[in-house]
């Protein structure tokens, strides 16, 4: 992947349970970058891979090695529909705040310096934040966090080997020092930021409508009769006001309608 010319990124990667949503959201606001959390592109990539041979159930019954192997191989082949999704932000020379588990340090050779940062935590960590946001019951959430705790560890050291820096997350972290570390982590990447009006404004509206389109494609994908955005189907949709270091949240009815991409 080295080869390819990389769009400007900043990638907050790690395993499961660390925070890694929660922070770069904030990051994001406060920094006025793009925002892409590559779970939100999910169900997009489903339709743009190959179908997979197994289900998650199938790969954790066949341990937690295997199944971090698996989530890892799917991690790799899913780069480069992340590179193409980041490509259509259009946001260069502004880099955009990537996030999610399936960014390995292995993966991160063509990134400068400070522009990457891994956050690990700890079984107890993962283990409370899986509980809090999923109704699996206790079987499959102790292989869940099993696998996870085999990621951290992979993470760990491919971000040892490649000199990328970590933070350690316990089981009750400081989340107000774990943002600071973050953000200090990814200061020297930070090569400005997105103009306040409609710059900023638009690329909050391409969040907003890539959540819209998660959220119906997941709709498809379970036989689920839901509106996105509802209490059924959650998400922080951008306000697009365009101003600068704004948090708010519209309620998707209050958003411009927008035809679906």
């Amino acid at each position: 992947m080295g080869e390819i010319s990389w769009p400007a990124m900043l990638w907050i990667g790690g395993a499961p349970g660390s925070g890694k949503s929660t922070i770069a959201w904030l990051a994001s606001r406060h920094l006025d970058l793009p925002l892409h959390p590559v779970d939100l592109w999910t169900y997009d990539h489903q339709e743009r891979l190959p179908a997979a041979s197994t289900t998650l159930d199938e790969e954790l019954a066949r341990g937690p090695e295997h199944a971090a192997a698996a989530f890892v191989a799917t991690a790799h082949a899913r780069l480069p529909l992340v590179l193409s999704d980041v490509r259509a932000r259009a946001a260069d020379p502004v880099p955009v705040l990537v996030e999610g588990p399936q960014l390995m340090p292995s993966m991160a050779a063509p990134l400068p310096v400070g522009s990457a940062v891994f956050l690990l935590p700890t079984p107890g960590r993962t283990r409370a934040a899986r509980a809090s946001r999923s109704d699996a019951g206790p079987e499959r959430l102790e292989r869940l966090v099993a696998r996870d705790t085999v990621l951290a560890d992979r993470v760990r050291g491919e971000a040892a080997a490649a000199g990328r820096p970590v933070i350690e997350v316990p089981e009750n972290p400081d989340w107000s020092a774990t943002y600071d570390a973050v953000c200090s982590a990814l200061e020297p990447g930070i090569a400005g930021k997105l103009a306040p009006g409609r710059e900023l404004a638009e690329q909050r509206a391409f969040e907003n409508d890539a959540a819209a389109r998660q959220g119906r494609l997941w709709a498809k994908a379970t036989g689920r009769d839901v509106i996105p955005g509802s209490t059924t189907a959650p998400y922080r949709w951008a306000c697009e006001c365009g101003a600068s270091g704004c948090t708010g949240r519209s309620p998707l009815g209050t958003l411009p309608p927008r035809p679906a991409r």
